[in-house]
């Protein structure tokens, strides 16, 4: 009987253990396991979100300080103000440098692409160019102070109107070594438009090609002899974007990236169908034991252990 009461004990203990490791794999698995950044401040004329695509029209969520360029489209989740959303309406993606002890509006930045003239109102665009410089050489005077995050916003333009910047969509990026990853937002339709900087009408270029923009469209595009030093114009008309005099080093290709994922399956509906497979197996486990407890105790051999030997009383 111990012994029986013994192997019991050790089955029921390793089932246990193994409920254990099926949670932390699925945990693990799952993504949950660690804890996603915190973002250390907030913005209050943050209104929606920015996604990022690269040349392929795919939304990406991180990717090298040193693609060059940044991101080669910018795409709103808020549609532009009624009186902005007319013919001849840009955009214009910008960087800034959260610093603590500072509102967001008094934190420094500066302009990633030139404007863009866009087709969309419910998705303002801004496109860049191969003349527009990577993360990296915007940090070598923005560094990431706090946290290693830099917010990404989105200033809307319209022919003879100023700058709108008293809303706009923003991105959250946090840099961590030569990687930039994005916290928070949500996906966006990189197709759901057109966008042109105006980079490829206003300035001169040594060669203009025909390229695909993202979601199938033939733009022209300018393939430069070299980087410009420009400066770091950030009205709703301004040509101009922050490159600086250095050439980032390490360039990967503009289509790295990861490239944003939408979740299929919640984690809470994955870890309860695996505990519920785990406890299942483990009552199972107990029943049998306990039949094979049951007949051991009825079996002739169980039935010879407690009868009295010969000579003795029962």
């Amino acid at each position: 009987m111990a012994s029986l009461r013994m192997r019991i004990t050790t089955a029921l203990t390793a089932a246990a253990l193994g409920l254990l490791s099926t949670l932390a794999v699925v945990l693990g698995g799952s993504g949950v396991s660690g804890a996603a950044p915190v973002v250390p401040y907030t913005d209050p004329n943050a209104v929606g979100y920015i996604g990022l695509c690269n040349q392929a029209g795919q939304q990406i969520t991180s990717g090298s300080i040193n693609t060059d360029p940044f991101t080669w489209r910018a795409v709103s989740s808020q549609p532009a103000p009624s009186d902005y959303a007319v013919p001849g309406q840009t955009a214009i993606l910008l960087a800034y440098q959260p610093q603590e002890g500072l509102e967001a509006s008094e934190w420094s930045g500066d302009s990633l692409t030139a404007s863009s003239r866009y087709s969309n109102a419910s998705n303002p665009m801004a496109a860049a160019t191969d003349r527009d410089g990577s993360l990296a050489v915007f940090m070598q005077e923005y560094l990431p102070k706090w946290d290693g995050f830099l917010q990404l916003r989105m200033y809307l333009g319209a022919p003879n109107k100023q700058q709108y910047d008293l809303t706009y969509p923003a991105l959250n990026i946090q840099v961590t070594g030569d990687t930039w990853t994005a916290v928070g937002g949500g996906p966006v339709d990189c197709a759901s438009g057109t966008a042109e900087s105006l980079e490829t009408i206003v300035l001169p270029s040594s060669t203009t090609t025909t390229t695909t923009s993202p979601g199938g469209s033939s733009t022209p595009s300018i393939t430069p002899t070299g980087h410009g030093s420009g400066s770091g114009g950030t009205s709703g008309g301004s040509t101009g974007s922050s490159k600086g005099s250095v050439t980032p080093t390490g360039g990967a290709s503009p289509a790295n990236g990861t490239v944003a994922a939408t979740p299929t399956s919640s984690h809470a509906a994955v870890i309860a169908a695996a505990v519920l497979v785990a406890l299942a197996g483990l009552v199972a486990l107990v029943s049998l034991l306990r039949r094979r407890r049951t007949e051991h105790a009825h079996s002739p051999a169980g039935t010879a252990e407690h009868e009295p030997k010969e000579g003795q009383s029962p």
